[in-house]
């Protein structure tokens, strides 16, 4: 089975990986100049809702392609097992 994404989702996804190195570079020069705590945690959180982000790109583009690819070909236990494993079930 091919691997490769979607253009658009792969750069989707290195655009908000960007974002991320981008938040967690100002969070560590915030705690190298002592800046205050609840700042400190918005950037934090801004890390968190791209990370969950990315998360969710690359879940949508494996069900629309790689968990279909699965079922198709007979593997829904592999296909189950998967999801199982990403959602933290098995």
């Amino acid at each position: 089975m091919d691997r490769r994404r979607k253009e658009t989702v792969k750069d989707k996804a290195l655009h908000r990986v960007k974002i991320i190195m981008g938040h967690l570079k100002k969070i560590e020069k915030m705690l190298e100049d002592n800046e205050y705590c609840v700042d400190i945690v918005h950037q934090s959180r801004a890390v968190q809702s791209a990370l969950k982000k990315i998360d969710l790109l690359l879940i949508e583009d494996h069900l629309q392609h790689c968990h279909i690819h699965h079922i198709k070909s007979g593997q829904t236990d592999k296909a189950t097992k998967e999801l199982l494993t990403l959602f933290n079930y098995s």
